[in-house]
């Protein structure tokens, strides 16, 4: 019976379970302006950054429709010998809480695969680096966006502290939009990443909207456009697969009885399958762990020979 137990126990250390990790690192992410300000540590220990900053948007911000939000860093060369740079988008300077989706904003993407407000470049090889987020407001007025950096430098008398900036408020009037103008669905949340070798099936909702045709380019590429259909108000169209880690992007041109309305190019990142940690199967491995060492405890330990009982029988008697 012991060594059937034994034997089962091993079968499922042995046997693999399904376990996925995400290597690199923290990465793209939900964070507030304080991991800028303390994630190294004391945040008193920080030195100041000398990048300068710059956001604007292309074109009106109408509420519920997704708005390209330009975010522009100079001085990267000039300023500092850094290689990674990790990027915020704030709604303020508070530190806590200032994520642009705690007031009123949607990311619908952040240009890298994801809908996150803290996005990270690995390298960076110019003097200025340009980013752009696509945001939704969701409600009319104006609201206020900060750009944040956090980065090293090798050089210089604060050389191998961790550096931080803050750029000054960037205001942005939301705008009502006309009834009658063609526009996308206010709840659309567009695709931003797939898995490597799969085509992507559009379904586009529209209000008001005639005629609607979908292109698609490669990073600042040629536009081709796809063969569209529509279902109900719903605009369908395929996305080719990639072959290799990438990124395309497509957007939807709308006709009806307002202005032609463009939206902005959504990007979207292919990529390897994901590796995700099934942290039961990994409870249950460490539980088998335990219960097999202590069998095998119990396993190797010499039975007492009668002999030695006998001993110990004559050693309490005397």
């Amino acid at each position: 019976m012991r060594a059937m137990l034994v034997l089962l126990i091993a079968l499922v250390l042995i046997v693999p379970p399904d376990v996925r990790g995400n290597p690199g690192g923290v990465g793209n992410s939900l964070e507030d302006m304080q991991c800028g300000g303390a994630c190294h540590g004391d945040a008193n220990q920080n030195a100041s950054s000398n990048l300068q900053f710059s956001l604007q948007s292309a074109g009106t911000v109408w509420v519920g429709q997704p708005a390209e939000i330009t975010v522009q860093i100079s001085g990267l060369e000039s300023s500092h010998d850094l290689d990674q740079l990790g990027i915020f988008l704030l709604s303020s300077t508070n530190a806590n809480g200032d994520i642009p989706t705690t007031d009123g904003w949607s990311i619908l993407s952040d240009g890298m695969g994801g809908s996150n407000n803290y996005i990270e470049y690995a390298s960076v090889e110019s003097e200025i680096l340009t980013h752009s987020w696509i945001l939704r407001a969701d409600e009319i007025g104006e609201k206020t966006l900060y750009v944040s950096v956090h980065h090293g430098d090798d050089t210089g008398s604060d050389a191998g502290s961790p550096f931080f900036g803050v750029s000054q408020g960037f205001t942005l009037s939301i705008e009502p939009i006309p009834e009658n103008l063609q526009r996308l669905d206010s709840d659309y949340q567009p695709p931003t990443s797939r898995e490597i070798g799969e085509t992507t099936k559009l379904c586009v909702p529209t209000i008001a909207a005639e005629n609607v045709v979908i292109e698609w380019r490669e990073l600042a590429g040629q536009a081709y456009e796809l063969e569209t259909t529509q279902n109900n108000q719903c605009w369908e169209a395929e996305l080719p697969a990639a072959l290799m880690e990438s990124t395309i992007e497509w957007r939807a041109v709308l006709d009806g009885e307002g202005p032609q309305q463009t939206t902005p190019w959504f990007p979207l990142t292919s990529a390897e399958p994901s590796w995700e940690a099934n942290e039961t199967a990994l409870m249950l491995q460490s539980i088998a762990h335990i219960i097999f060492f202590f069998g095998l405890v119990i396993l190797v330990r010499k039975p007492k020979s009668k002999d030695d009982h006998y001993k110990d029988y004559m050693e309490e008697n005397i």
